[in-house]
């Protein structure tokens, strides 16, 4: 009936096209969307009107078309972003292999027709792939999942089944939640302690979120209190159960200051702060570093600090505090597994125990914000490694409270490092990179953590300018205007144009710059602002005086959308290019001083 009905809509078309007028056309269209809308089509014809051409590409390649037109079914269709959110090299190796494809295609699928009105919580649905997919409804954000994934649009009802849109592509779980941490080698801590209490069974029931505490999330409890779980089976078996939920949560259904009961035997509860910066902690401090990995039974997110119930905290702080470590242990238990990991490699271990030394630590995120290139090539050069190391290191204990605004400080690599405070948003840096984390004592120093990765410079902001191409126009209007040796002293910061700012005053403006000396010399002073200013230390609205002539002031403007704006029109475009007297910022547009702006000098002929 659909076939007849659409050849007899063609030929109506096409007969009619040739006489239809511009009103006549709108309610023709008109008539076309209601038709549709009644008649729908097939899966394949309702998942192409809606534009999942990714997912039929991949349901033809695997040879399933034919298969969802053979019965009644309901499809799960993750979206063209759904496909695009996946690894490109899971996306080629399902491309090769059709059976691995057509598996996760038909976790896709199940029988008959599968109405939202239909869907009520922790539901299960067996797949054509052989296992189940589970429904969860969380009420306080109207959102239905399905193994996690939001189904965003409902109800695409088809002439052979129905059609339900989803965000992500799901993926079928290897086993239950017992079976996934098996399967995880970071996991293996978690493990035994769940084989010692005893509970690998209370994991097998169904409709469980487990937060899994890394390896390294347990090592940083301190060998203490880790000997005192393993003296004490009854509070590790409390403990572990404090990170286990027993309902299905994953992170569609997460909110910020949402309170979990847990199955421990006062049911105490864990405290969620949800964040589009931070994501998901729990109790203030353990993050999930991986969410929403899907089980047979649940789901787990894995976390980076073991929870601990409320009288069991200050207990554990009073121990490590007490404790502390060397400065090889306090890195170990604050997390820092990628810097330990590359300190082993360049064999700077022992010498960071052999006296009394500060290290400024990068984050396991601040490597990672590293090109990978850069990170291989540290990895294969260990002298290089050895090197951007030790300048992370100073000799003796460093306070937060020794630190004082251009302090300088010699590191082991022979360098100097630099701190620098700002008092209006609190941050103080060294060398740009933001302390986190001040003051973690060790029996034989002190660790403070900073975010980003310190590069040693590579000599002064006139040597950064005479090293990059892009800026040989700045370099030589700086040697016409005899600026070079005042760029050479200390806590400068420098607003660098490039060749383009330049070019973009044109040819009138830049002739009038070279017959006047005078005149470059103090647009080119204009740049320079008289003490070190990092991106951590600027803030929308602010005002700089620079070293030219009158002292004017640059204006900025700071946003998360356009970042840094100087005299609203020069971009920041590249920061924190750390020299030995300062830092550079590169921006696209020459910095022009109000006084200036309808000179004739400047701008007329």
């Amino acid at each position: 009936m659909y076939q007849k009905f659409t050849c007899l809509h063609i030929t109506f078309l096409t007969n009619l096209n040739h006489n239809l007028q511009p009103l006549t056309m709108l309610a023709f269209v008109a008539l076309t969307v209601f038709v549709q809308s009644v008649f729908g089509g097939n899966l394949v014809e309702v998942l192409q009107n809606d534009g999942e051409t990714t997912l039929i590409a991949l349901v033809k390649q695997a040879g399933l078309a034919d298969a969802l037109l053979s019965g009644e079914y309901t499809i799960f269709a993750p979206t063209n972003a759904a496909f695009s959110k996946l690894p490109q090299s899971v996306l080629d190796g399902l491309q090769r292999d059709t059976t691995a494809l057509a598996n996760i295609l038909k976790y896709h699928v199940v029988k008959g027709s599968i109405h939202k009105a239909d869907a009520s919580n922790e539901l299960q649905l067996e797949t054509l792939a052989g296992t189940k997919i589970r429904f969860n409804i969380y009420n306080h954000n109207h959102v239905v999942t399905v193994e996690g994934s939001k189904i965003t649009h409902f109800d695409l009802t088809a002439s052979n089944g129905m059609v339900h849109v989803i965000d992500t592509v799901m993926m079928p779980p290897t086993g239950s939640i017992v079976d996934l941490v098996a399967g995880n080698s970071d996991l293996s801590t978690l493990l035994s302690k769940v084989q010692s209490a005893g509970l690998a069974g209370a994991l097998q029931g169904d409709a469980l979120t487990v937060f899994a505490p890394t390896n390294a999330a347990f090592n940083r409890l301190g060998s203490h209190v880790l000997d005192n779980l393993r003296r004490n089976p009854q509070l590790l078996k409390e403990i572990l159960e404090y990170h286990v939920v027993p309902h299905t949560e994953y992170s569609a259904g997460l909110y910020n200051r949402e309170y979990l009961r847990t199955l421990d035997t006062h049911h105490d509860v864990i405290r969620l702060g949800v964040s589009s910066t931070n994501g998901v902690v729990i109790n203030h401090r353990s993050h999930v570093t991986q969410a929403d990995i899907s089980a047979t039974n649940g789901v787990v997110h894995i976390i980076d600090h073991v929870l601990m119930m409320l009288v069991f905290v200050a207990l554990a702080v009073f121990v490590q505090s007490v404790l502390g470590g060397n400065l090889v242990e306090v890195l170990q238990n604050d997390g820092e597994t990628t810097l330990i990991a590359l300190v082993k490699q360049a064999g700077l271990a022992d010498a960071l125990l052999s006296g009394e030394y500060t290290i400024f630590a990068p984050t396991n995120a601040a490597f990672s914000k590293l090109p990978q290139s850069v990170l291989d090539g540290l990895q294969r050069d260990t002298t290089a490694l050895a090197n951007i190391l030790k300048y992370h290191v100073v000799k003796g204990s460093i306070h937060k409270a020794d630190a004082s605004n251009e302090l300088q400080l010699e590191t082991l690599a022979g360098t100097k490092i630099r701190f620098n405070i700002y008092n209006h948003n609190h941050v103080v840096t060294v060398e740009g990179s933001k302390i986190t984390h001040f003051d973690l004592t060790a029996s034989n120093g002190m660790v403070h953590v900073i975010d980003t990765v310190m590069m040693p410079p590579t000599g002064s902001i006139v040597d950064l300018v005479a090293g990059n191409s892009d800026l040989s126009t700045l370099l030589s209007k700086v040697q016409s205007a005899g600026l070079a040796g005042a760029l050479q002293g200390d806590a400068l910061t420098v607003f660098a144009p490039t060749n383009a700012a330049f070019n973009r005053l044109g040819s009138h403006v830049l002739d009038n710059l070279r017959r006047n000396p005078q005149l470059l010399k103090e647009i080119l002073e204009y740049h320079v602002v008289p003490h070190t200013e990092y991106s951590a230390g600027l803030y929308n609205r602010e005002y700089l005086r620079t070293l030219d002539t009158h002292h004017d002031v640059i204006r900025l403007g700071v946003s998360s959308t356009n970042g840094v704006v100087i005299n609203h029109r020069s971009h920041v475009t590249q920061a924190d290019i750390s020299a030995t007297n300062g830092v550079v910022h590169i921006i696209d547009h020459v910095l022009i001083p109000s006084r200036y702006l309808f000179s004739a000098i400047l701008g007329k002929k």
